[in-house]
C-alpha cells in the first residue's frame, strides 16, 4: 500500500497573518491550468461548530465524506489548494477517539479547501508508548510519498470547535490549540505547544523533530518548545476565541518518571536526539476509510 502519487507543481508564497495561520502556499498545477487558487478564507466556513462526541464510523463515512479517497486523501476539484497538508496522529488503543476525531476533522479540512492526507501512526505491540517517535515516523514516512508543504501533529483526543482555525502552515510553527475546554479555554503556561502543532517541513527538520527519549506520558511537547527556542523559531497562535478544542475524556496513562530530568538536558541534546537518530521498523500500512494507518515498531524502552 502507498500514498497517492504526488502532483507536480511550482510553489508560490503569500502571507496572510497569524490568527488564521495562513501562510498561503499556492501551486501552479501542470495540468488543468484553467483553475483558480482556492480562497484563502473560504466562504464555506461555518465558524463555531457543534461537536458530536458519540459519532462512530462503524457503518462507513457519512454521505458528505464519500468522496474522500481510501487512505484519507482529498483535494478540491473546483480550485487549486494553496497547501498540501499531512495530518499526523500518534495513536494506540483508542479507536473510538480516532473515529470521533476524523468524523469531525475531515469535514473541516474539506470546507477549508485543503489538499490533505490523514496519517495515523500506530505503535505496534504493548510496550511503553513513545509519542515522539511516532510523530517522527509519521513525518519521515509521509515525506517519502508526497511533497507536503505542511505537517500538523494532532492529538487523537482534541476536536476542533471552530473551522476558522485554518489547518495550514504559517511563516513560523503554529500552536493551533491554545484553548481547550478541559482547562476553561485558557493556556496553562506560556510555553505550551502540545495538542495540535503545525510545522513547515524545513522547520521540523531544523529542530530535529521530536525527542525519541520520552517514554510513557508527558513532556515531549515541553522538550519541543526548547527546540523551537534554541532554533530561534517563534511560535504563532490563533486567538483564544478561534483556537478552541473539545477534549475527549480518557484515563491518563502512566507518567514518565524521567521526564523532568530529560527536560534539563533538552537544549544540549536536541541536535543529537530526534530525526537524525530515529530507528524503527514499519510493520504494515493500510489505506482505511478516512486515513492511512501506519503500524510501526518503535523499539524497546530502556
Amino acid at each position: 500500500m502507498c500514498f497517492s502519487p504526488p502532483i507536480r507543481r511550482t510553489k508560490l508564497h503569500n502571507a496572510y497573518g497569524p490568527d488564521t495561520g495562513l501562510y498561503s502556499t499556492g501551486f501552479k498545477l501542470r495540468r488543468n491550468i484553467s483553475l483558480e487558487y482556492c480562497q484563502a478564507v473560504p466562504d464555506s466556513l461555518e465558524g463555531r461548530l457543534n461537536i458530536d462526541l458519540e459519532a462512530t464510523l462503524q457503518s462507513g463515512p457519512p454521505p458528505d465524506l464519500q468522496d474522500v479517497l481510501p487512505g484519507g486523501t482529498w483535494s478540491p476539484k473546483s480550485c487549486i489548494a494553496r497547501q498540501r497538508i499531512a495530518i499526523i496522529i500518534p495513536f494506540r488503543d483508542r479507536q473510538k477517539h480516532l473515529d470521533i476525531l476524523v468524523y469531525n476533522l475531515v469535514p473541516v479540512l474539506k470546507r477549508q479547501n485543503l489538499s490533505f492526507q490523514v496519517v495515523v501512526v500506530e505503535q505496534y505491540g504493548n510496550k511503553t508508548f513513545n509519542k515522539g517517535r511516532l510523530m517522527n515516523i509519521g513525518f519521515t514516512e509521509a515525506r517519502k510519498h508526497d511533497e507536503f508543504d505542511c505537517f500538523i501533529f494532532h492529538d487523537v483526543d482534541l476536536i476542533p470547535e471552530d473551522d476558522r482555525n485554518m489547518y495550514t502552515c504559517s511563516e513560523n510553527p503554529r500552536h493551533m490549540s491554545p484553548a481547550v475546554d478541559k482547562f476553561n479555554y485558557t493556556m496553562l503556561y506560556k510555553s505550551l505547544v502540545g495538542g495540535v502543532l503545525s510545522f513547515r517541513g524545513k522547520h521540523f527538520t531544523k529542530v530535529n523533530g521530536y525527542s525519541n527519549l520520552f517514554w510513557s506520558w508527558g513532556a515531549e511537547d515541553d522538550d519541543m518548545h526548547t527546540r523551537l527556542s534554541a532554533s530561534k523559531l517563534s511560535v504563532e497562535r490563533p486567538s483564544i476565541t478561534i483556537g478552541r478544542y473539545t477534549m475527549i475524556k480518557h484515563d491518563r496513562k502512566d507518567v514518565s518518571k524521567v521526564r523532568l530530568g530529560l527536560l534539563k538536558t533538552s537544549i544540549t541534546r536536541y541536535l543529537k536526539d530526534g530525526l537524525n537518530t530515529l530507528e524503527y521498523k514499519m510493520v504494515e500500512t493500510r489505506l482505511e476509510k478516512l486515513y492511512t494507518r501506519m503500524i510501526a515498531d518503535v523499539g524497546d524502552p530502556p
